[in-house]
């Protein structure tokens, strides 16, 4: 599997790796939520020009263990998280599975310091709630968030904090 350098691609290309392995084993039903483009101008099978038809929910969904999930996928090159990085509909699709007994969050790689979280929508909202600044440092997810580790090449299970946060409902 070839992972991509531009930034923002890298988490992803993992995700879709390690979900891929969840599927072959049977671990769950995990997707990619497809964007929606309407295409202005074309080379063959390639968008030229175009612009998103709607705003989406967020970037993955998933029925595990009999669980709806949704998560939201991010990446830095910063020392902290800005929380602009989540757009509004981003963060209203995350309150409504929380508000319909699902399971939703936010997964986060640091490339500056090569460390991936996993923080829960409830967590994320008491930063918002709670916090005038809109940049969440890494000690705020090393202390609210569950943190994953790399396994195997290009395996990024968080099949165990999936099982913490259906336990923790």
């Amino acid at each position: 599997m070839h992972l991509p350098n531009n930034r923002g691609m890298f988490l992803e290309s993992l995700l879709n790796y390690t979900i891929q392995k969840y599927f072959d084993h049977n671990i769950g039903l995990f997707f990619k939520r497809a964007v929606n483009i309407i295409s202005l101008e074309k080379d063959q099978h390639i968008i030229i020009k175009g612009y998103f038809k709607e705003k989406t929910g967020c970037d993955y969904y998933s029925l595990y263990q009999g669980h709806y999930i949704e998560f939201e996928v991010k990446e830095t090159n910063q020392q902290k998280f800005n929380l602009n990085n989540i757009k509004a509909h981003q963060l209203k699709q995350l309150a409504l599975v929380k508000k319909h007994h699902g399971i939703s969050f936010i997964i986060i790689y640091f490339h500056h310091y090569n460390r991936y979280f996993i923080l829960s929508y409830q967590k994320l909202t008491e930063w918002i709630k709670l916090m005038p600044t809109k940049q969440i440092p890494v000690s705020f997810f090393e202390e609210n968030g569950y943190e994953l580790f790399p396994t195997l090449p290009n395996f990024l299970d968080f099949k165990p904090v999936l099982n913490q946060l259906i336990n923790c409902t």
